[in-house]
């Protein structure tokens, strides 16, 4: 095919009469993102580790092998478009490309860029406008970039879902008839990219971005990353990618800037150099990988018959509603072993779900955020609370109902007291690998053996964040308030749990014939001893 063959050359014709210019890459990731697609992809990496040259450069590519070809590369802040990301296209982008004498033109004002002999035009948009919505609604395009993706993102996932969906709609651009044959004899089929009304054939879509890595609930995180459960999930079988780019991948990268870069604290260094997600700048907590168990059933058999039980809730009527189980042995460790997210959905959807994960099992408590007690007059004339639709009996089944007790909501007392619990502690014995030097607070993660895993308090919890609130010689500074910007539907229930001082069972109660949990002790080694024989 004649784009792959194109894209595997690294070359780029500039214009009639021009010669071929060699692209060296400054990285083979840099490659492997301009050649990836027509899916969606996004570039995540540190500063200056070229993420916005290769996306750039590709659009240069779309606009010169598919003649009057139509594109968009758009940021956040309008003046950060022109002073950045317009200066590497035109940088990257030859003069020649656009002269105006062979009927290009350029225009930085109005955003817009048109070539010379293929006819192709490129739109510069930025994203703080609130008309932008309406403007993407209409567009007809068949590739965009953004850059600095991860910048507003309770509104960047809307207009990046609203790009996608005007691809493939520019049915002026040409396909040319080599780039058709060629892949017909390759591949033995029709050309596959048509424009959904007019049938014509239009050039493959391409949805581009190029972002700085952030949190673990960031919607870049959840769709593109490898370890993201909703990449694995949905996003993969999409053609989903994100393309890991350092800094100090980059060969062209000066001895100056590299010293520059590392010299910031390792927060800095962690985003913005070395790219890795998750811990973010100005993290609260941290999670050791000692803390992270692989869900097994086994080990749910051990916490059924060895552990004290416990339920905390966040509940959300639009958003997430969350319910934690955990688990309390006789040394004190916290285990967090079920997790139950949903948003959307009634009281009675809940209460249903909950019951259906908790058969068999008795809670020492159930623990809700304080607020869901506070009653408002909406039921029978009288004043009733979200509480009171858990726990309700007339309208819903008795063996669903849920009675939750109010949680400790104070945060700034309890920040410091899960932190202790997530300390790994050099004289603490790790309660299953038996070795020294452990947390006090351990969770069993999601995967194909254990659904019922944890995933989202995990990764809201590493999400934490304080508010930065300037910097001093170069380094920031945050207040005590937590960033209300970042999802913690899931962390809440964390705290509340913690906050409730958990108690440990003593060894009688833990073991002891005649008890419930001795019953449910004898009934796990009768059955590991069955699986044994098995």
């Amino acid at each position: 095919m004649n784009v792959l063959a194109g894209l595997l050359a690294m070359s780029l014709v500039y214009a009639a009469h021009q010669p071929t210019r060699q692209i060296t890459w400054a990285s083979p990731v840099q490659g492997e993102a301009f050649r990836y697609g027509p899916f969606p992809q996004c570039a995540s990496g540190g500063w200056g580790s070229g993420k916005t040259f290769a996306y750039c450069l590709k659009g240069i590519w779309l606009s010169t092998e598919y003649p009057h070809n139509r594109g968009v590369i758009a940021r956040h802040v309008g003046r950060e478009l022109r002073e950045t990301t317009m200066a590497t296209f035109f940088k990257v982008c030859p003069p020649a490309l656009y002269d105006r004498r062979r009927g290009g033109r350029r225009s930085d004002q109005n955003g817009y860029v048109k070539f010379a002999d293929s006819g192709s035009e490129i739109l510069f948009i930025h994203l703080d406008d609130p008309e932008t919505a309406g403007i993407i609604k209409g567009l007809e395009i068949n590739w965009f970039f953004i850059d600095q993706a991860e910048e507003n993102p309770d509104h960047m996932e809307e207009l990046f879902d609203l790009l996608l969906g005007r691809l493939g709609r520019w049915d002026i651009a040409e396909v040319p008839d080599a780039i058709v044959e060629e892949y017909t004899a390759t591949f033995d089929k029709p050309w596959p990219y048509v424009h959904p009304e007019s049938g014509k054939a239009v050039p493959p879509s391409y949805a581009m971005l190029a972002c700085n890595p952030d949190t673990e609930v960031h919607w870049i995180y959840r769709r593109f990353h490898p370890e993201s459960h909703e990449f694995h999930t949905f996003y993969e079988s999409l053609g989903y990618r994100m393309f890991d780019m350092p800094s100090e991948d980059n060969a062209f990268l000066g001895e100056t800037n590299r010293r520059f870069l590392l010299a910031h604290d390792a927060a800095f260094v962690r985003r913005n150099v070395k790219g890795i997600w998750g811990l973010a700048e100005g993290s609260i907590h941290v999670l050791d990988t000692l803390s992270i168990l692989d869900g097994e059933p086994e080990l749910l058999e051990y916490i059924q018959a060895h552990c004290l039980l416990f339920r905390t809730a966040d509940h959300g009527d639009s958003s997430a509603t969350c319910v934690l189980w955990w688990a309390v042995d006789r040394n004190g460790n916290c285990i967090c072993y079920r997790e139950y997210y949903l948003p959307n959905a009634l009281v009675s959807t809940h209460r249903q779900n909950i019951a259906e994960l908790s058969i068999h099992e008795r809670y020492e408590q159930d623990l809700a955020d304080p607020s869901i007690f506070h009653q408002m007059p909406q039921k029978t004339g009288g004043r009733w609370s979200v509480a009171d639709e858990y726990a309700d009996v007339t309208d819903h089944p008795r063996e669903t109902a849920i009675f939750w007790q109010p949680a400790d909501n104070n945060e700034l007392g309890t920040r410091n007291r899960i932190n202790e619990y997530l300390r790994v502690d050099a004289d603490r014995v790790h309660p299953f690998t038996r070795q020294l030097g452990a947390p006090r607070v351990y969770f069993l993660k999601i995967n194909d053996r254990y659904p019922q895993g944890c995933y989202h308090v995990l990764r809201e919890t590493r999400a934490q964040r304080r508010v930065k609130i300037g910097t001093d010689l170069g380094r920031p500074i945050f207040s005590d308030e937590r960033d209300p910007n970042i999802i913690d539907h899931a962390y809440d229930p964390f705290r509340y749990f913690i906050a409730s001082r958990p108690p440990a069972p003593s060894i009688a109660e833990s073991s002891a014939d005649g008890t419930f949990a001795g019953a449910q002790r004898l009934a796990a080694q009768h059955r590991r001893r069955q699986a044994g024989r098995r």
